[in-house]
């Protein structure tokens, strides 16, 4: 995982709410569409940049009533710190792993 990459995505609006929507339950895109009023297809763009990043990720399909396969998204994302001290920004990410926690941190400033 790129630091640059990761921390544009989290400086998009639409990505944290879709991170923040999917760390209380699994959603799908559907969901995901109607919970934020925004079309379907930039959904589907948002969740694929938050895969690519390792930000979310399927975590099942389901059956609808109406006989179609859905998927469900969920965050992997447990904490992101934000700091200013000393005249430095660091940024956290804590990631949930399916062994345990990971941990980055990075200055965003340090690339400018």
């Amino acid at each position: 995982m790129n630091a640059m990459e990761t921390s544009k995505v989290l400086s998009d609006l639409q990505a944290l709410r879709i991170i923040s929507l999917t760390q209380r339950r699994p959603c799908s895109a559907q969901e995901l569409s109607e919970e934020l009023n925004s079309p379907l297809a930039g959904i589907y763009k948002k969740i694929k940049e938050l895969e690519n990043a390792g930000l979310i990720k399927d975590n099942d399909r389901i059956l609808m009533p109406y006989g179609k396969r859905v998927t469900r998204y969920r965050s992997l994302v447990k904490g992101l710190y934000v700091q200013f001290y000393n005249n430095e920004l660091r940024v956290t990410l804590e990631l949930d792993s399916d062994d345990s926690t990971i941990r980055m941190a990075w200055n965003p400033l340090q690339n400018i």
